[in-house]
């Protein structure tokens, strides 16, 4: 059985526009399009952000031999396991950033953080490409 990235792959997809819209002309013209497009580019990173984190689950419960310990994991359990399984390839710590940017901007509105987190979507936008890369990786070899 394999694990349908189509969701993953879209919202990366969007991610990537998102991001692109936030860097065009049409945004550096307009501040309060600008302020928009970001809002934007931040929902798109919480929802990828979201979907990368359950398919590393998904995917460690499909493949590892205990799928109950895998599900019962702490976040930092499962990102160690998943950067031992070599699917995730920064640190811990970035894995800790990437989740604490998602709950600052769910939980409040402040343009500085906002910021902040605007800021660290690259990071984590070629993580989560990483990531979906080497599931589909190990999935074509399982065909």
């Amino acid at each position: 059985m394999k694990l349908d990235l189509s969701s993953l792959h879209k919202a990366i997809a969007q991610l990537v526009e998102a991001l692109a819209y936030c860097d065009s002309e049409l945004a550096r013209r307009d501040q309060r399009l600008a302020f928009h497009l970001r809002a934007g580019a931040i929902q798109a990173f919480e929802f990828t952000y979201e979907l990368a984190v359950k398919m590393l689950r998904r995917f460690l419960e499909m493949t590892e031999s205990n799928p109950s310990a895998v599900s019962e994991m702490s976040f930092n359990d499962l990102i160690r396991l998943g950067a031992q399984r070599g699917l995730v390839s920064r640190e811990l710590a970035d894995w800790q950033q990437f989740r604490k940017d998602r709950g600052t901007t769910s939980h409040t509105y402040d343009e500085a953080k906002a910021q902040e987190v605007y800021k660290s979507i690259p990071k984590f936008l070629t993580e989560a490409r990483y990531l979906a890369a080497q599931i589909a990786k190990r999935q074509e070899g399982q065909a």
